[in-house]
Formats: structure tokens, sequence, C-alpha cells
């Protein structure tokens, strides 16, 4: 596995300038962010499915309250899971310094993962622009409308069908002319359930190094 585009081997818990200060596997959201939020029109709805510790979930809090837009972004996960997934870092894949960074803050204020999250958010003051949901990511789509998201990024469990599962029951919720794409395209699970998808529904998928994009036309 690569490493982290902003790997540190010590991550400073008072000291947050951007998200790059934030753990994380950031890869193309980092670019394709800012293209949907420079795109949104007031009252769109973006949904990340895969928090982890906030990375690109910082990053699209800080697009969001520069450009003054009023969109509504939520962010999902099985926080509970991250804990054990950070002290276990050898088996998950995670770099030593992500579980020293949980384990530094967790030592100074013993905070819930929720808010370990949001900690460099409060310092960043962009917390608010955030709406936090915890859901298994499987039953996420039952919580929104058809015809309600303009962007969703899909970065969760890269398991086999997952994503395929994903593209199908959250394609109705997308309002026509939304994207919906996602990271990690060098899973082969992730790869073939977008293949799989995009053969059953007859759309265009762009690929750009490590994800994916399809625009509902």
């Amino acid at each position: 596995m690569d490493k982290p585009k902003y790997l540190k081997e010590k991550y400073n818990i008072y000291v947050f300038d951007s998200y790059e200060d934030v753990p994380g596997w950031i890869n193309d959201a980092e670019f394709i962010y800012p293209q949907m939020v420079e795109q949104a029109q007031d009252g769109d709805h973006f949904v990340e499915i895969g928090t982890f510790l906030g990375q690109s979930t910082t990053h699209m809090a800080q697009l969001i309250k520069d450009s003054k837009k009023k969109i509504s972004f939520d962010t999902l996960d099985l926080f509970w899971l991250i804990p054990h997934t950070l002290n276990n870092y050898e088996q998950s894949g995670h770099p030593k310094s992500f579980c020293d960074y949980y384990n530094d803050i967790m030592e100074e204020w013993d905070l819930n993962i929720v808010d370990v999250i949001q900690h460099p958010m409060r310092f960043l003051e962009v917390d608010k622009y955030v709406n936090f949901i915890t859901c298994d990511e499987k039953y996420s789509h039952k919580i929104y409308e058809d015809n309600s998201i303009q962007f969703l990024w899909i970065d969760g469990d890269h398991g086999v069908d997952v994503v395929y599962n994903h593209l199908v029951n959250f394609w109705p919720k997308l309002k026509k002319g939304g994207y919906i794409g996602g990271d990690d395209i060098h899973y082969e699970e992730v790869l073939d359930d977008v293949k799989k998808f995009s053969k059953e529904y007859d759309v265009k998928v762009k690929y750009d190094y490590n994800s994916f994009l399809i625009t509902k036309e």
C-alpha cells in the first residue's frame, strides 16, 4: 500500500493549519472535492461515505466555508469501529503515527471518537459545515429521498459488492446532473464493482489516478 500523501511521523494535536495536518488517505478527493464545490449551487446536498479521522471531511468543510455557498454536507461512518482499526494499525494497513495521534488525543482529553474527528475542525472553525451521521453504510441510502443528492463520495468498505450495492442503491437518490464517485480503484473489488455497474446501467465512467466519477445525465 502506498503511503498517505501528507503522512507525518508525528502529528501535532494542538496545531492544525489545514486538512493536511489531519491523518488520512485523502487521495483523489483532494482535487475532486474542489471541483464539486465550484460547480455547486445553493441548496445542494453532498454525502461522504467513510469518515475515518476526517482528513477529506475537513477538506470539504473548509471548501464549503470558503465558497460561502449553502451546501449541506453529511459524512457517514460506523465511528465506534475506528479506534479498533487504529489500535490494530498493522493488520489494517495504517501508519503507526495515525494510532499515535488518536492515543495522544485520548490521553490529553479522553474524547469519544466523533469528538476526536471534530477536534481539528474546531481548531479550523469548520465543524459547523459538517453533519456527522452514525450509520452502517449498507443501510445509508435509506436516509435519503430520491433526487436529493448532488454529490456522493464512496470511500468506506472495499469488500466484494459493497461499492456496487452503493452505486445501485444511491443511483435513484442522485439528482439529474449529480455526481457519484469514489476512491481506491486499485482494489480489484472496487474496480470490478464500478465496471459491473457501468455496464448494467449503461453509464460512462471517468477514471482518474485512483478514483472514479459518474455523472447522472
